[in-house]
């Protein structure tokens, strides 16, 4: 008795070809095992196909991934110089702070403005931590040297007030020569007696220059009892100067002078006893000791009012 072919060695299928034409029909009788061999192959190609771009693909996030990583570690780099640049630039701002508080006599710390805002990040993506770090440094150096330079505003404003406060002051020698008579009581070298003197007389040759010692409007010129020849200016803020004894005038009523401007000569006019000049500083017609006003400057300005 004959074996048995096992049914896949019997199995085969039949391709036809038939044409659109009038050709013949033809066929061709296929083993299963060729079909399994193609389909096979074909599952083969599609899985190496897979592995393959798999693995491309997780090169090339990982190349990707590289130059992120490279780009941030460039950005932190450009990040960290800026800081040390804006550092180095506050700390020239503090130091400049320092010296013109110290010229200009101010102690302790200016309050900065009130209008201070917070300097934004400029990032719309959220960082990661190191990267927030450094960026929330700059913005607080940002933020520092913002308010450093709204305070020097502030000092160059206060600046600016005591130049106008000083242009006004009486803050300058009147003349040339020496004190021979301060501000306060003394006895009287003509009346023999104490009294109260209420300038200081700068002894100096007749006929010597005398200057205004701040800017003002002229507000007397002529002869009064006792000071002779005088001239008054009025500087604002109730304060008016004196100078008398004149033996002669170089200026008239309602004339604005400036400082140091020539407005008269030293005389011996009223009552006097040689050639010198009686200076007067009035605040609110009260005298007051010019002394105090000869070496005025932007320093001392600042306490006077």
């Amino acid at each position: 008795m004959a074996k048995k072919r096992k049914w896949w060695k019997r199995k085969f299928f039949t391709i036809m070809i038939i044409p659109h034409d009038a050709s013949n029909a033809k066929s061709r009788r296929i083993h299963i095992s060729l079909i399994l061999i193609i389909i096979f192959a074909i599952i083969g190609i599609i899985s190496t196909s897979l592995t393959l771009y798999r693995i491309a693909n997780n090169r090339f996030n990982k190349v990707k991934h590289l130059e992120v990583l490279e780009e941030v570690t460039e950005q932190q780099k450009a990040q960290l110089k800026e800081i040390e640049v804006l550092r180095q630039k506050l700390k020239e701002l503090e130091e400049m702070e320092k010296k013109i508080k110290n010229l200009l006599g101010i102690k302790g710390m200016i309050p900065p403005p009130k209008d201070i805002k917070m300097v934004s990040l400029g990032t719309n993506s959220i960082p990661d931590n190191e990267t927030y770090d450094i960026q929330r440094k700059i913005v607080e150096v940002k933020t520092l040297i913002e308010e450093k330079q709204k305070v020097l505003l502030q000092i160059e404003k206060e600046i600016d007030r005591r130049k106008t406060l000083l242009a006004v002051t009486p803050s300058r020698w009147p003349t040339f020569g020496f004190i021979s008579s301060g501000f306060g009581w003394r006895f009287h070298p003509i009346f023999r007696r104490m009294a109260f003197h209420t300038g200081i007389d700068i002894v100096t040759f007749w006929g010597a220059p005398v200057y205004a010692t701040a800017d003002g409007i002229v507000s007397f010129v002529g002869w009064e009892s006792g000071y002779g020849k005088v001239i008054k200016i009025n500087h604002g803020r109730g304060i008016i100067t004196y100078y008398a004894h004149l033996s002669s005038y170089a200026v008239r009523v309602g004339q604005f002078v400036k400082k140091g401007q020539f407005i008269g000569r030293v005389g011996s006019t009223g009552t006097s006893i040689g050639p010198h000049l009686h200076y007067e500083v009035r605040r609110g017609g009260v005298p007051v000791n010019p002394s105090a006003y000869l070496s005025v400057d932007l320093i001392k300005v600042g306490k006077l009012y």
